[in-house]
């Protein structure tokens, strides 16, 4: 599909991205390797490729994207990482508001954007700061809320975990980016009393195209080594603690005490906790029915759907992630935690089962019953593409959505003002 062109007159226009990342951001931990769908990498090509003219003021980094002019600051996030959670938590927002304002304000000087465009609550500040001395209109793009949205918590607890945030949405930008990651963050910025007009909440974009080329099984089973003839549950995703990757390896060896021996149970993806899901398997002794693939380059992914017959997601904030909609882009069931919105796709039943959130055991059951429901699993592999196909949106369409509103703000240019 073509990348979403500007008008004429939006040809020259130039944004100015203020972000706390020092490169397009990817899953996994290889520079070299994809994994995962970049947000930022798509914006990048599809700007540029639109004629806008992209600033990025970025950390320091080893290599630089020659698609945009990049402008530095000290990078200390990378200095600072070994510190206790807590200190940066109260570090890296001081630092980057004393390091990264004035430098931000220079470069609005320097190269006269026609809009300032922060990523993630770090940037607010800038943003305002910038916007407010020189009429440049700003906006803030929130590619998720996290735990902004468990309102239901204690108000010390909900402070506590998201001071950060809760401070961050003070400061009054012309427009709210919010990207739909199924932690209702439409709801959460209106709760906060950011005025409606100013949020836009906008899909994920995700490769729709998958649903129009099949892969053969066979084949994607012999690409990573797996057995064709065996049911194959996979597991996609950083293997951190936000994901649980140990809820499935410890649901697996509810199956595997019970007397299933012939699934396979598939881990691609790779973090801190991989080690600890290793030792888990043998532990268990499960190794000759696990396979850990290790970081799986996203071009690679729709194969390794393929190759899969369910895919488990046990995410803490949302289950409604880009890997579970992949996996119903190409008509895999999904079985997941009720976290977040993730019955607005994982229907139960219908795409796929929603278990309570925690509960390895209904996790385990859920397993099962659609293991031994073949019927049941090709009604819901069907009923997956046809969801994602009406629902979905194309990388193009979603990115044609963020350039109108980039376009609308520079419009804007010599009027208008901050509000909430």
């Amino acid at each position: 599909m073509s990348a979403p062109r500007a008008d004429v007159g939006s040809a020259r226009k130039r944004i100015l991205v203020v972000s706390p990342w020092e490169s397009v951001w990817s899953l996994g931990t290889d520079d070299d390797v994809q994994a995962g769908v970049s947000d930022d990498d798509r914006f990048i090509d599809g700007f540029s490729r639109a004629g806008y003219e992209l600033h990025f003021l970025r950390p320091r980094a080893r290599r630089r994207d020659e698609r945009v002019r990049t402008h530095e600051y000290p990078n200390f996030f990378r200095a600072t990482r070994a510190f206790p959670t807590a200190v940066r938590r109260l570090l890296w927002p001081l630092l980057f508001h004393l390091v990264v304002v004035p430098r931000a304000w220079r470069i609005v000087r320097r190269v006269r954007p026609d809009v300032v465009l922060g990523h993630s609550h770090y940037s607010t500040v800038a943003t305002w700061w910038c916007g407010r001395r020189s009429g440049v209109p700003t906006a803030v793009k929130l590619f998720g809320v996290m735990d902004l949205v468990h309102t239901e918590w204690p108000a010390p607890r909900y402070w506590f975990k998201n001071i950060e945030q809760l401070l961050a949405l003070r400061f009054p930008q012309d427009a709210w980016i919010v990207l739909d990651d199924g932690t209702r963050g439409e709801d959460v910025l209106r709760g906060r009393g950011i005025a409606p007009e100013r949020i836009h909440f906008l899909p994920n974009g995700l490769d729709v195209e998958w649903m129009d080329h099949p892969i053969d099984r066979r084949q994607a089973c012999e690409r990573f080594g797996l057995p064709h003839d065996r049911r194959v549950v996979l597991f996609l995703s950083r293997i951190v603690t936000s994901k649980r990757p140990l809820d499935f390896v410890n649901a697996a060896a509810h199956l595997v005490r019970a007397g299933r021996r012939g699934t396979v149970f598939v881990v691609a993806g790779d973090g801190h906790l991989r080690a600890a899901c290793e030792r888990a398997v043998a532990g268990a002794g499960m190794d000759d029915q696990f396979h850990f693939l290790g970081t799986i380059p996203h071009r690679d992914v729709p194969a390794l759907m393929a190759a899969s017959d369910l895919f488990v997601s046990t995410s803490t904030l949302t289950n409604r992630a880009l890997p579970t909609c992949e996996a119903m882009i190409c008509g895999v069931p999904v079985i997941a935690y009720d976290t977040g919105d993730t019955a607005t796709v994982v229907r139960p039943g219908e795409t796929g089962a929603l278990v309570a959130d925690g509960d390895v055991g209904a996790l385990a059951d859920a397993i099962e019953l659609l293991l031994e429901g073949d019927g049941a699993r090709t009604r819901m592999s069907e009923a997956a593409v046809r969801l994602a196909r009406e629902t979905f949106v194309s990388w193009d369409a979603r990115i044609a959505m963020e350039m109108r509103i980039i376009d609308d703000l520079a419009m804007r240019r010599d009027g208008g003002g901050h509000g909430a």
